[in-house]
């Protein structure tokens, strides 16, 4: 079958793998070129790179209602449009335009966690289990009849790296199937349930608020880990934190406090419960483990992590 592929997350690439292999993947329409990074140097979203490397046809629209883009849409004539992590909304006008469909595949069960940060959400806020919806596409985000769903456990020691890895391994297969249930005419099923939201991260998200629970702390950390990371303040520096896990240990501080130093971890008191974190980085410094850290920036029993500088 002839598909037009929109997305920009490397999640995808294992979907696009698949529908190269099994069908005329005819084009990906994806963001265009932006500079990022600290040099600002322009670079190109997943997708592109992977589909310059396999010689698929790029297209990067600053507008995608544009007209003379929707015009060359059409001149393909695909059976099926398939959106993975694309970012934005797909118009009536481009949802009309496959023989066979437009579909979406999004990383939750919908419809919970609806909207652009779906597993992020779904670790911070401590769910034991997520998945895979694809869904047709409709004007409004993640609203669409659903085709098919595959439910997946959220591990204990899952991040956001392990989570999304595993979730993109799954997806090509559910996606596959789908194709060939719409192609045979199976009807897809309204959404039933409560609707909860997941929206985009922003920086500010990151800033620990150690008067919570140590699980609460350790979700936040584990779901954040890509972007914007969990940050706190030591002393006036920027302290980013990678990795952390809630402990038993029944020392107690002010929330913030250093209440244990060893080799290997540095022991703070949360509100509920103490965390241990075993990797950060200082601002202007490089990432490192908690007793490099130390060698580096030696800490005493009662110093404070805290919201501000």
């Amino acid at each position: 079958m002839k598909i037009i592929y929109f997305g920009c997350d490397a999640f995808g690439i294992p979907s696009l793998e698949e529908l190269k292999k099994k069908h005329n993947l005819v084009c990906v329409i994806t963001a265009p070129d932006r500079p990022s990074g600290r040099g600002m140097k322009i670079s190109s979203t997943p997708v592109k790179i992977w589909a310059t490397k396999n010689n698929i046809p790029v297209y990067q629209p600053e507008d995608i209602s544009e007209s003379d883009f929707i015009k060359k849409l059409k001149e393909l004539s695909p059976e099926f449009i398939v959106l993975i992590s694309y970012g934005k909304i797909l118009p009536k006008e481009i949802t009309e335009i496959p023989s066979l469909g437009a579909i979406n595949v999004h990383p939750s069960l919908l419809p919970k966690y609806r909207g652009a940060a779906p597993m992020e959400w779904a670790l911070i806020n401590g769910e034991k289990e997520t998945g895979i919806t694809v869904i047709t596409i409709k004007d409004k985000v993640d609203t669409g009849e659903i085709i098919k769903q595959q439910k997946v456990p959220i591990d204990e020691e899952d991040d956001i790296f392990s989570l999304k890895e595993r979730l993109s391994r799954i997806a090509p297969s559910l996606l596959l199937e789908c194709l060939e249930d719409v192609k045979n005419g199976i009807q897809p099923q309204p959404q039933h349930g409560i609707p909860s939201y997941a929206r985009r991260l922003k920086k500010e998200d990151g800033l620990i608020q150690w008067k919570k629970k140590s699980t609460e702390i350790y979700n936040l950390i584990r779901g954040i880990k890509e972007w914007p990371g969990a940050y706190t303040y030591l002393n006036g520096k920027y302290i980013k934190i990678y990795t952390a896990f809630p402990t038993l240990d029944q020392k107690t501080g002010r929330p913030g406090e250093i209440v244990g130093i060893d080799h290997l971890c540095i022991y703070v008191a949360c509100g509920e419960g103490v965390i241990r974190i075993k990797e950060l980085q200082m601002e202007g410094k490089r990432r490192m483990s908690a007793s490099e850290f130390l060698n580096g920036h030696p800490l005493k029993i009662g110093a404070t992590f805290s919201e501000t500088r």
